[in-house]
């Protein structure tokens, strides 16, 4: 790294630090508020007594009570005006006064006090404990000033591990302190303190000078900018396999703890979710085979079929052709739940209710995925391996089974899994057509778990979604290495 750019990276992350000490919020006082309460039960007694006057007065009542209520009256109106020229006097004054934070030394001002009705309210959304939050405060800066002196202590080296775990350090203090930000604006402020008004200018300007150092390093280091890469690969990959992970330890929780809060941590309560499950009739065997067959069977049929009016409208040039593939186009823009009372009446007239023709059948034309096989014939396929297996004397089947599927296994693959994913979670149309106990499908079980009006068991219902998603899972590992050979094959130019 250049001595500028070391310079530069160091003055940033040492600025970022000193702007800790600034005043990044502000509470200011809000007594009026705090009044508005006693203003209106003021306001209510007078409006009260001027009733009572007019009673009084209305009904004939004698000069002496009459007198004696509008005592009353013009006693309730002056606890009034002095409590509105409070109000005024703590409005004027609440432009002047407030309490000052920054997130150095990191201690909220001793006079704030947390609003209890909003917590308990929202207790997962406001916590009251902010120890943590001055720890990660300071660590945050600590991480700051050792990047900045483990920069200088790498010197003018074109390469080092030193400038690598900077940038590691400066990443975390930077997550850190945008965490402790948003943490600080989410406070719920007890009057006579208002919520806190943050000064966006600093609290972006302490996020993003850290950022600008931790670039400067990422483009000036080959190594440190490969190191970036992976964490960012992995961060998606870990966020992309957190709500599985989550769906799995909810299914060993009860329902008391999944509805406290988020846990990474199993628990112990697998035994008795599947008790539950047990005891509502959830047969897994039974689910597991209906929909098996429903969604492999519709998948081998729609997948094949497709690829086949994919290659016919590829190779084949007749007359009409591109107004077939127009019409496969506008049946996509066309939803399915338009179609779906019709095709339940069509169904009910054929007899095929109670059955998995209906659901497996239909599949053959998908008109998505011919949209899909054609797009890829036209971008991996060559029509002269068709006119060489035609010299040869090979059969248009014998071509298509032969020599073109297996061009198309990746695509093949890549639509299967989707296939398998959209026919294995489809809850509508079963649901229409199958009443038959013995034939619904997981997504219909697990759907039956939230019948019970006074407990619903969340642990339960989690478990049967975790078996549910499973063979997916299985289904998308078993393929994938074709979607990988796939994107190989597209990235290769002849």
């Amino acid at each position: 790294m250049s001595k500028l750019n070391r310079l530069l990276s160091v003055i940033l992350l040492i600025a970022a630090v000193a702007l800790m000490f600034a005043p990044i919020a502000t509470f200011e006082d809000n007594s009026a508020a705090a009044l508005q309460e006693e203003v209106d039960k003021y306001t209510e007694r007078v409006q009260s007594a001027k009733d009572k006057l007019q009673r009084y007065i209305d009904g004939g009542k004698s000069q002496e009570d009459i007198d004696k209520q509008q005592k009353q009256v013009d006693k309730q109106q002056a606890k009034l005006d002095e409590a509105l020229a409070e109000m005024a006097a703590a409005a004027d004054k609440a432009g002047e006064s407030g309490l000052k934070y920054a997130l150095l030394p990191g201690q909220l001002p001793e006079a704030i006090e947390v609003d209890m009705q909003v917590v308990n309210a929202n207790g997962a959304i406001y916590p009251t404990d902010f120890s943590d939050l001055y720890i990660m405060i300071k660590v945050a800066a600590v991480l700051y000033v050792v990047a900045a002196l483990l920069i200088i202590a790498a010197g003018d080296k074109i390469v080092s591990k030193l400038f690598t775990v900077a940038s590691f350090a400066n990443l975390i203090g930077i997550l850190m302190v945008i965490f402790c930000v948003f943490r600080v604006n989410a406070i719920p402020v007890k009057l006579p303190y208002g919520n806190p008004q943050m000064n966006w200018v600093l609290a972006i300007a302490i996020m993003i000078l850290p950022c600008v150092a931790l670039c400067i390093n990422c483009l000036s280091l080959i190594a440190t900018k490969r190191s970036m890469i992976y964490v960012l690969c992995i961060s998606l990959c870990v966020l992309s396999l957190l709500p599985f992970w989550i769906m799995i330890v909810n299914a060993t929780r009860n329902s008391q703890q999944i509805q406290g809060g988020m846990s990474l941590i199993p628990s112990s309560f697998l035994s008795h979710n599947w008790s539950v499950l047990a005891s509502k009739n959830f047969n897994i065997l039974t689910g597991f085979k209906n929909s098996a067959i429903i969604a492999f069977g519709s998948t081998v049929l729609g997948v094949y079929f497709s690829a086949l009016t994919a290659y016919g409208l590829t190779v084949y040039k007749f007359k009409g052709a591109k107004l077939l593939y127009s019409i496969i186009l506008a049946i996509l823009m066309i939803p399915g739940q338009v179609t779906g009372t019709g095709f339940f009446m069509f169904m009910y007239k054929l007899g095929w209710t109670n059955s998995y023709l209906p659901l497996i059948i239909p599949s053959v034309a998908a008109a998505s995925t011919v949209f899909f096989f054609k797009q890829y014939l036209e971008a991996n396929f060559q029509i002269s391996l068709v006119e060489a297996s035609r010299i040869d004397g090979a059969g248009e089947f014998y071509t298509y089974n032969v020599i073109i599927m297996p061009i198309m296994i990746p695509a093949m693959a890549t639509m299967a899994i989707m296939a398998v994913i959209g026919s294995w979670n489809n809850y509508l149309t079963p649901l229409m057509l199958l009443s038959d106990p013995t034939m619904k499908t997981l997504p219909m079980m697990v759907k039956e778990l939230r019948g019970d009006i006074y407990r619903t068991e969340f642990g339960s219902i989690y478990l049967g979604l975790a078996m549910t998603a499973m063979p997916l899972v299985i289904v998308y590992f078993c393929f994938s290495k074709y979607i990988i050979a796939g994107v190989a094959v597209g990235g290769v130019k002849e």
